[in-house]
């Protein structure tokens, strides 16, 4: 049987894009929470902004505001186009984060409701930001028991539809590497096709976190609280918050 490989997560793809505004985002409510939340980590003024994988820029608002210069950059063209509509006084580029190459040129770098799984986003971060400035990104905190119970869920069905084609669902967590991945396999016997949906995402430990932000040159590191306070990385409690990574002012 022919199979065709086709990842769950497209972004770029027009239309996966436009489908995904309906369903992809936190809510705004959500989203202008964690953009005040950021302006409670870094209680500075007039500051140049960078936020990358910035989606509709719902946050921007909130920054420029407060006074602050925001550029939001994201690989998904729709996303761009619809955030200049209704942010026209910030400036907005597409971009995918991994060809960031600006040097020196930001105050604070932000990502929001985007894991860090490399060590490619924090280096990129890192040298477009000034001396002094800050990379602030959140994540999902591994000990919330209700995304560890996801996360631990490992199963794998068979459906059978009534155009008698077959789905097959696989979930695994790998806990030594803390990595889900999804899968469905669409069947079609009668066309000799099999179509599988496919979607991974690995979780830092907090360790791994701080070694990626150190080797890439960060001086400093902490998690926060969406209020500004530390964070104990122990706590069950939020499912979300903030890592914060300093670059030296040599």
């Amino acid at each position: 049987m022919k199979k065709i490989y086709i990842p769950m997560i497209r972004y770029g793809d027009k239309e996966f894009d436009e489908g995904f505004v309906g369903w992809g985002f936190q809510s705004t409510e959500d989203q202008i929470r964690d953009a005040q939340a950021i302006l409670n980590i870094i209680s500075l003024d007039n500051l140049k902004i960078l936020d990358i994988a910035c989606g509709l820029g719902n946050y921007h608002k909130i920054w420029t505001g407060a006074g602050h210069t925001v550029v939001g950059t994201d690989l998904s063209e729709t996303f761009i186009m619809m955030a200049q509509n209704t942010h026209p006084e910030v400036t907005y580029r597409v971009e995918n984060f991994y060809d960031l190459a600006e040097e020196n040129e930001y105050d604070l770098v932000t990502m929001i409701d985007t894991p860090v799984e490399d060590e490619d986003v924090p280096r990129n971060a890192y040298r477009a930001l000034k001396p002094g400035g800050s990379f602030v990104f959140q994540i999902s905190n591994p000990n919330y028991l209700h995304l560890r119970g996801q996360k631990l869920e490992n199963y794998r069905s068979w459906q059978e539809n009534e155009d008698r084609t077959f789905l097959l669902t696989r979930h695994e967590y790998n806990e030594n590497i803390d990595r889900w991945e999804y899968e469905e396999w669409h069947l079609n016997v009668e066309t000799g096709e099999i179509v599988i949906e496919h979607n991974f995402s690995t979780h830092l430990s907090f360790s791994r976190l701080v070694d990626i932000l150190r080797a890439v040159g960060f001086c400093s590191v902490s998690f926060i609280d969406a209020n500004g306070r530390p964070y104990g990385t122990s706590k069950e409690e939020p499912m979300n918050f903030f890592c914060i990574a300093h670059k030296g002012t040599k």
